[in-house]
C-alpha cells in the first residue's frame, strides 16, 4: 500500500460517472465498500459489496468496515486504521452526518492521499446511504464528517473537516468489473458486468486459465465491448462467457491493457 502519492487526479477530463444503477444492488445482505487501487500512475476508487449484517445503521456500518475489513480483491487497498466506532445519520435533504473515532486517522499521508481517503469515506457514506435507499430524490447528497464527536478536525494533516464533502468526480477507475467479485465462485455460463468510461480505444475482455498457481498467457476467451453512451460518458456493460470448470483470471481494459480491473474467479 502506498502512504505517499504526490500527484493529482486524472486529468483527462473523462472520469467514471458513478450513477444509481451502478451503487445499488437488489440484495439488501450485502453493503457497497469503496477501496483504492493503484491504475498506471494514478490511484484510483473502485468498488465491492461485502456481506452486511443489516444492524440498522448501513451508513455507519460502510464506513466501519472500510476502516476494519480488508479488501476481496488484493489489487485494492485501505490507508485507514480501524475505527473503534462509526455511527451515522442521514437528514431528509441528504446530508448524511458520519461520526468517526480518532484512531481511523492514524496512518502518515501525503496531501494526495488524504484526500484520496477522505473521499473513500465520502463515496463508501453516500453509495451506502443509496444502497439503502435512504436519499431523497431531488437533492445532492453531502458528508458531513465529525472525529469523535467535533467538527473541523484536520485529517491525515492535510484534508480539513470542517464543511460538508461531495464526491471527487475525477477520483473513480475508468474501468470497474462488478459482477464477478474477486474469488467468487460461479457456473460454467456467466455473466459479466461492470461499467466502463468510452474512450478512443477499445473496450476489451478476456479470460485466461490459471495454472499452477499462474495465469496463462494464452486467453481461452476474450472479445470486445460495445457500450451504449457517447465519448467520455459512463455505461454499463454484460457479457455472456461460457467455460469450463477451473479457475481462472477475467480481465476487462481498454485498448492493449490500459484501465485494466481483473477478477480472480473459481468456474464448477
Amino acid at each position: 500500500m502506498p502512504d505517499s502519492f504526490g500527484g493529482s487526479a486524472s486529468s483527462d477530463g473523462r472520469p467514471m460517472a458513478v450513477s444509481a444503477p451502478a451503487e445499488a444492488t437488489a440484495s439488501k445482505v450485502v453493503m457497497p465498500v469503496y477501496w483504492l487501487g493503484l491504475n498506471d500512475s494514478d490511484v484510483q476508487l473502485y468498488r465491492e459489496f461485502l456481506p452486511s449484517d443489516n444492524a440498522g445503521d448501513p451508513i455507519g456500518e460502510a464506513v466501519q468496515a472500510m476502516t476494519t475489513e480488508v479488501p476481496q480483491d488484493a489489487d485494492y487497498f485501505t490507508p485507514w486504521h480501524p475505527a473503534s466506532n462509526v455511527t451515522a445519520s442521514i437528514s431528509s435533504k441528504n446530508v448524511i452526518t458520519v461520526d468517526i473515532t480518532s484512531d481511523a486517522f492514524k496512518a502518515s499521508l501525503d496531501s494526495g492521499m488524504a484526500h484520496r481517503a477522505i473521499q473513500q469515506l465520502v463515496y463508501t457514506a453516500t453509495a451506502a446511504a443509496a444502497n439503502s435507499g435512504l436519499t431523497t430524490a431531488g437533492f445532492s447528497t453531502s458528508v458531513v464528517v465529525l472525529v469523535d464527536g467535533k467538527a473541523g478536525y484536520h485529517a491525515f494533516g492535510h484534508e480539513s473537516l470542517e464543511h460538508p464533502l461531495e464526491r471527487d468526480a475525477t477520483l473513480p477507475a475508468p474501468i470497474w468489473i462488478i459482477s464477478p467479485q474477486e474469488g467468487e465462485a460461479t457456473e460454467t455460463s456467466l455473466t459479466v458486468s461492470g461499467s466502463a468510461v468510452v474512450r478512443d480505444e477499445q473496450l476489451s475482455w478476456s479470460v485466461e486459465p490459471i495454472q499452477h498457481g499462474r495465469p496463462d498467457t494464452a486467453p481461452v476467451a476474450s472479445g470486445t465491448i460495445q457500450l451504449n453512451a457517447g465519448a467520455g460518458e459512463t455505461a454499463l456493460f454484460e457479457v455472456p462467457v461460457k467455460l469450463e470448470p477451473g479457475e481462472y483470471i477475467l480481465r476487462v481494459f481498454h485498448g492493449d491493457g490500459a484501465n485494466e480491473d481483473s477478477k480472480r474467479i473459481n468456474v464448477y
